[in-house]
């Protein structure tokens, strides 16, 4: 989906929330067994942990804000910093062994359902 700033009709965004909801909630589901899948049966020494930074240039103050917020509520990931020009997000991974997997996932799994409901 790309960051166009044509609006939807009200229908099309009230169905685009829902499947915001449905997205978010799956996204949460998924880490929380992930996370505890790794933390359960996974060596520490086996953990990756690090920093991976997320382009947010296109995206609303509003966008930015729900956007970080479901990233720091899906568990492995959190929101860090948003730099001063709202350009980029740095986000803490606890696994960043792919950054640009970490990336993908949160376009694909929270900002193209997120943009669906708010464009």
């Amino acid at each position: 989906m790309s960051r166009s700033s044509r609006r939807n009709s009200l229908p099309a965004r009230a169905l685009g929330l829902i499947v915001f909801a449905w997205c978010f909630t799956r996204e949460l589901l998924l880490a929380n067994i992930t996370v505890a899948r790794t933390v359960l049966l996974q060596p520490r020494s086996a953990l990756a942990p690090g920093f991976v930074t997320y382009d947010l240039r296109g995206l609303s103050p509003f966008e930015i804000v729900v956007l970080t917020h479901c990233i720091t509520l899906t568990p492995g990931t959190t929101s860090v910093e948003v730099s001063p020009d709202n350009s980029t997000l740095l986000v803490h991974a606890l696994d960043a062994r792919d950054p640009e997997g970490v990336r993908a996932s949160i376009r694909s799994g929270l900002e193209a359902p997120l943009l669906r409901w708010t464009r």
